[in-house]
C-alpha cells in the first residue's frame, strides 16, 4: 500500500513555501546570516514540529521567517521544496509566499521574487 500511495500522482492546494522549511535548513540559513536560534539542535527543533493549535504552528511558522534575509535563502527554500514535492510525485502545487511578513523585517519584495523563482 506504502508503494501504490508514493506512486499516486498528488497535488499540494494552497501552500505556503514558509511553511515548508526543514529544520536542517533553517539552521543553514539561520549560520549564513549569523542568527541565533532558539534550539540547541534539529533534533530539538524538529521535536518543537509537534503542534497542537494554529498557535503552535505560528510561533514556528513566524520564526523561521526571521532567517529568510537574502535571496538565496528565498532560492535555496524554494529549490528544498521543489525537490522534496518532485519526491514525493507531487504534480501541481499553488504556492504562496506572505510578501508583508518579510517587507515588514526590511526585506524588499524584489528579493523575495527573485529568490523563490520570479527572475
Amino acid at each position: 500500500m506504502k508503494d501504490f500511495i508514493a506512486g499516486l500522482p498528488k497535488c499540494e492546494l494552497h501552500l505556503h513555501i514558509e511553511g515548508t522549511l526543514e529544520p536542517e535548513l533553517k539552521f543553514e540559513l539561520a549560520a549564513r546570516n549569523g542568527l541565533e536560534l532558539p534550539y540547541a539542535s534539529v533534533a530539538e527543533m524538529r521535536a518543537a514540529y509537534t503542534f497542537d493549535s494554529l498557535s503552535s504552528f505560528l510561533t514556528i511558522y513566524y520564526e523561521g521567517m526571521k532567517v529568510l534575509r537574502t535571496e538565496p535563502d528565498f532560492y535555496d527554500l524554494a529549490t528544498a521544496y521543489l525537490t522534496k514535492a518532485a519526491e514525493q510525485n507531487v504534480r501541481y502545487a499553488e504556492i504562496f509566499f506572505d510578501p508583508q511578513a518579510h517587507t515588514s523585517r526590511g526585506v524588499p519584495f524584489d528579493v523575495v521574487i527573485r529568490g523563490c523563482g520570479g527572475r
